[in-house]
C-alpha cells in the first residue's frame, strides 16, 4: 500500500495506521441494525448514486440521521432515498443546492434530447461530459430510451 502525501511532517496516518485500519472495516447491509459499545446504527438508501446511504445512529436513545447528498426523485436506475420509520432528533445533512429548485425531471429530459436531436439532425457530434457517478448510466438509459421511440436518428 502508498499513501500519498505531500510531506512528511504534514501526514495525518501512516501506512501502519493503514493497515491496523483494514481489520476494523466491515460490511453493513441497509436496514440491518448493528451495534458497537453500545451505539447502534443502520443505512438506509439516499437515492443519489448507486449505494450511497443515509446513516442512522441512536446514542443513547438519541437518534442521528446523517447524510451526503440525497434525491427523493425516481429516475430509470435509482429509487429514491427512503428514511426511517422513526422520529430523528438530530439531522446532519449536505446542502449542495441549497433552496434552489429546479426543472421537474421530465422537462430536463425533453430539453437535453431536444439539444442532442438537433445536433444529430444536423450531421453534428454530441460530446456529452458527465460529471458524476452514476449519471452516466442514467443518460445512457434516457438516449436509449429515446432513440427506440425515435428510430429516424
Amino acid at each position: 500500500m502508498k499513501i500519498a502525501n505531500t510531506a512528511a511532517d504534514e501526514m495525518l496516518y501512516d501506512e501502519s495506521d493503514l493497515r491496523n485500519s483494514l481489520g476494523k472495516i466491515g460490511c453493513v447491509n441497509f436496514h440491518q441494525e448493528k451495534e458497537i459499545n453500545g451505539i447502534k446504527f443502520s443505512c438506509y438508501m439516499a437515492g443519489h448514486v448507486l449505494g450511497a446511504s443515509m446513516n442512522l445512529l441512536d446514542i443513547d436513545g438519541i437518534k442521528i440521521l446523517y447524510t451526503g447528498d440525497y434525491s427523493r426523485e425516481e429516475d430509470r436506475h435509482l429509487r429514491p432515498a427512503e428514511f426511517p420509520s422513526t422520529d430523528v432528533d438530530i439531522l446532519i445533512v449536505e446542502s449542495t443546492f441549497g433552496v434552489q429548485t429546479h426543472d421537474s425531471r421530465e422537462e430536463r429530459e425533453k430539453k437535453f434530447t431536444q439539444i442532442v436531436h438537433n445536433i444529430l439532425k444536423r450531421g453534428g457530434k454530441a460530446l456529452l461530459p458527465i460529471f458524476a457517478l452514476g449519471r452516466a448510466q442514467e443518460i445512457l438509459l434516457i438516449m436509449n430510451e429515446y432513440w427506440a421511440k425515435n428510430p429516424d436518428i
